[in-house]
């Protein structure tokens, strides 16, 4: 049997065979961290050549990595005893300078067998793939979950920026079509670029580059200026500081920054183009690289899309909502000023509605449902509070058919779509008041809204006690009308609960302190300087509270000198008389040129109401800014009927020809009988003294 080779010998030759064939990096230091030994694989793996490296410790052998940080471990590990496994070197070997290479080191102490300390060794594995998927997957994660967090293009913009850099680039440029910003769609043959993102490093210049103290500037690439292409393209740039000056200059005199151009991709449109920079010597993104930043690009391309659309459906909402805004009359009844803010969310509107008799009609509405579809809504509405205002019904009754006609447009849409009816999705609140300037009384019918606060000319301030109730649309059609005497110049306050979001809720009939402190100490002053003070005094002032309403109206009352009513008994001779009444009446307003056909208007009303009704009968003539108008009421409660009388016929042309000689004329009802009124256009408006 043939002798066995000592022990030692077998382990020297194993060592030996291990560290020349291994395909592991092994390397030997000593307790200096000095480089001692290193195996072939060690020598194509990290950069080490020659005998030139002996002797050597980390950070002059490898001085572009992270070998301080390496150095600074091996040293807890000589101290310690204790290995660390898997610490990551980051480097660029000589052989392959464009590229960071990452390697996974191992370190472990060398003891002789009486346990004194001899050095260091170390393993290393190319984990460059491993750790580039790895951080690849990390970086799409966190796009996916920060991109498109936002509905604003510009914001979008510069959160794939933030993202990105430093993790994948030394910066980065997002810039998108014009139109995107504004909602458009975007046309590619107009290469009008506006930047929304922008993000770099501080410095990434090392001991090797001099960095220019000026702030960078990121031009759009010279490719893109002409055609944004299919595909990512990499470009080497110059980037010049404020001063002209390149940015960044390498010690040759070369300019070492490469950019890689992507196009943004949405839907088969192009939105925009994302520009990557990567600074310093040997900068340059590789295939991989370019893989990522196509996915980063085309995910950020659909949220900025997304993000257009709803710019675009968001834009139409609001002006929407601002069609529907009361256009400024001259009315004897109420001088007004307000202010209006489009909501972000939902939608909201009001209106100031002339009605017969001099009144005026206030109407405060709000919605919970977004965007085109809330702002239709409201339209709807406000089209059928003009119609219902015409009809001269109590506020009650006006707001139990809009809750009505809410009801069957809610009904009429699940119907069409298929979708369970779902109330609680969107609300519908609206207030509604009407003014009579010749009485003074405030008459109001809420539904879920917020009740107005008046400020009398003294002081006093107040919310009306009115009572609220549900909300449009649930069916409960329980609303009550309640009245109210004003003083004359008192002001009166509508406004929506998000100008006064901490203030009391809308059925406790309570208002802000801050309001009613604003109303009670500047009730005296212009209305433009008093809307300006209580926006001034509302919680986050300055901030232009979105969706926010505020109506400020100052009431009139008409004096004798504007109104003048006579009670007329049921007699046909009497006819004469209210004639010889309005001409004396009309000679005192000097409008003696309205004689004729306020006459001829009179008496056809008179006549009718004799005819056709018992009782007593009142004739009114009121004088507002541009109309003079004659109301003749009666008992009876049945409503004229406009007829158009044949050659033939004797009689049916009264109304006819009251609706052909003035501009408007109608009938409104109340718990007496009812009153036929008619507006003629004065070619002599009296002036507002009012304000």
């Amino acid at each position: 049997m043939d002798a066995q080779p000592p022990t030692d010998a077998v382990g020297h030759a194993v060592l030996e065979t291990l560290f020349k064939q291994s395909p592991s990096s092994l390397c030997v230091y000593d307790s200096d961290l000095r480089l001692r030994q290193f195996n072939p694989a060690a020598q194509g793996m990290q950069g080490v050549f020659g005998s030139h490296s002996i002797g050597l410790t980390p950070h002059d052998v490898w001085p572009d990595s992270n070998s301080k940080e390496f150095e600074v471990q091996m040293r807890e590990v000589l101290e310690s005893g204790v290995p660390v496994l898997g610490f990551d070197k980051r480097g660029r070997p000589p052989d392959d300078p464009d590229h960071e290479h990452i390697f996974a080191n191992s370190i472990f102490r060398l003891e002789d067998p009486q346990g004194r300390v001899l050095g260091l060794a170390t393993t290393a594995v190319e984990i460059t793939a491993q750790r580039t998927a790895e951080e690849r997957i990390a970086l799409l994660a966190e796009a996916s979950a920060v991109i498109g967090t936002s509905l604003d293009v510009v914001e979008t913009g510069q959160q794939l920026a933030d993202v990105t850099v430093p993790r994948f680039a030394d910066a980065a440029t997002i810039d998108v079509l014009a139109p995107i910003i504004s909602g458009e769609e975007p046309d590619p043959d107009l290469l009008d670029l506006r930047r929304v993102g922008l993000q770099y490093v501080g410095d990434t210049a090392d001991s090797t580059e001099s960095r220019n103290s000026s702030l960078p500037r990121f031009p759009y690439p010279l490719s893109v200026r002409e055609d944004l292409g299919e595909e990512p393209q990499r470009i080497d740039v110059l980037l010049p500081g404020d001063d002209g000056e390149p940015l960044y200059r390498g010690s040759d005199g070369t300019q070492p920054a490469t950019s890689l151009v992507v196009p943004m991709r949405a839907r088969r449109t192009v939105v925009g183009v994302v520009t990557f920079y990567r600074l310093g010597p040997g900068a340059s993104f590789s295939d991989f690289d370019t893989l990522t930043a196509r996915d980063l690009a085309s995910r950020t391309a659909l949220s900025i899309d997304n993000a257009r659309r709803y710019t675009r459906e968001h834009n139409a909402a609001r002006a929407l909502q601002r069609q529907l805004l009361s256009r400024r009359t001259d009315q004897a009844a109420v001088t007004t000023s307000h202010y209006f803010a489009p909501a972000a969310t939902g939608a909201n509107w009001f209106d100031v509605i002339p009605v017969s008799g001099a009144r005026v009609a206030f109407v405060l509405g709000a919605t919970t449902e977004p965007g085109l579809s809330g702002a239709a809504s409201i339209g709807r509405l406000g089209t059928a509070v003009h119609t219902l205002a015409d009809l001269d019904l109590p506020p009650d009754e006006v707001l139990a058919r809009l809750d009505a006609l809410t009801t069957r447009i809610v009904g009429r849409h699940h119907s069409e779509s298929g979708d369970e009816p779902d109330r609680a999705k969107a609300e519908i609140r609206c207030l509604y008041g009407v003014y009579d300037p010749a009485s003074g009384r405030l008459s109001l019918a809420s539904a879920g809204h917020t009740p107005p606060v008046v400020a009398e000319r003294g002081g006093a301030t107040q919310a009306l006690a009115v009572s609220v109730g549900k909300p449009l649309g649930t069916a409960e059609r329980q609303f009550d009308s309640e009245h109210f005497d004003l003083p004359d110049r008192s002001v009166l306050a509508f406004y929506t609960p998000t100008l006064a979001p901490d203030g009391p809720p809308a059925h406790e009939g309570k208002a802000p302190d801050w309001l009613t402190g604003t109303l009670a100490s500047e009730a005296e002053t212009s209305l433009e300087e008093l809307r300006n003070d209580v926006l001034a005094a509302a919680p986050g002032a300055g901030a232009s509270p979105r969706g926010a309403i505020l109506l400020l109206a100052r009431t009139h009352r008409l004096d004798e000198d504007h109104v003048h009513t006579w009670d007329l008994p049921s007699d046909p001779a009497i006819v004469a008389t209210a004639r010889s009444l309005i001409q004396r009446q009309l000679t005192v307003w000097g409008l003696e040129e309205e004689g004729f056909v306020t006459e001829l208007v009179v008496s056809e009303l008179v006549t009718n109401a004799i005819r056709y009704a018992d009782g007593p009968i009142h004739l009114r003539v009121i004088r507002d800014h541009h109309a003079l108008i004659c109301e003749v009421s009666d008992t009876n409660t049945t409503a004229p009927h406009l007829r158009y009388a044949r050659n033939s016929d004797e009689g049916g042309r009264g109304l006819f020809l009251i609706a052909e000689l003035t501009q408007r004329w109608g009938t409104r009802f109340n718990e007496a009988g009812k009153t036929i009124w008619t507006e003629q256009d004065v070619n002599d408006p009296l002036e507002d003294t009012n304000e």
